[in-house]
């Protein structure tokens, strides 16, 4: 069976920004972790949409992903992980989700983060749609300052295992050694 990452970006982020094609190529050497390792292309990245990223997902990866597929969501990328994933077949899993930077808040939203914060998400549908979470989040992050809280969210609405990176912002740089040892240490 093909083992697949699948990576949503940040707000205006693409397949040639941020870590991704640092991890990706990381990704390739070995120990080789996945078979396939794809950044998706999300439509009007700079005004992400819920309907237009969940639906992209849909179309990459199908309507019930093979159990095999690891997601892994940076910042707005993880949100529309989520919402996908609570739309999923009853009783379909997959082996996990790596969110980094994610936030189910905002220190000062703007108008089109709005609607990410205001449509609720069904995290017992999220919850059971991962066999495992794991969050990478930082103590310094310029969009989500409480962290405490941040990791609190997530351990309580999706079980999730939280690592929090000292001084990691919000993980925009060309190379983020945490994400890549997120991966390695717990989708072994």
């Amino acid at each position: 069976m093909t083992r697949s990452l699948v990576m949503a970006p940040r707000w205006a982020g693409s397949p040639d920004t941020d870590f991704y094609p640092w991890l990706t190529a990381m990704l390739r050497t070995p120990p080789v972790l996945f078979d396939d390792v794809r950044t998706l292309d999300m439509p009007t990245p700079g005004a992400p949409t819920l309907d237009g990223w969940v639906s992209t997902l849909a179309s990459a990866v199908g309507p019930a992903p093979a159990p095999s597929t690891v997601f892994l969501g940076h910042s707005v990328g993880c949100q529309a992980i989520m919402r996908y994933l609570s739309a999923l077949p009853p009783g379909h899993t997959v082996e996990g989700a790596l969110f980094v930077a994610g936030w189910f808040e905002v220190d000062t939203p703007w108008d089109t983060l709005r609607p990410w914060l205001d449509t609720p998400m069904d995290f017992e549908r999220i919850r059971a749609a991962l066999r495992r979470c794991v969050v990478v989040l930082s103590d310094s992050d310029p969009f989500t300052s409480d962290w405490r809280r941040n990791t609190r969210l997530f351990e309580e609405r999706l079980g999730a295992e939280v690592r929090v990176v000292p001084g990691g912002r919000h993980f925009n740089n060309p190379q983020e050694p945490a994400v890549l040892e997120a991966l390695r240490e717990r989708f072994s």
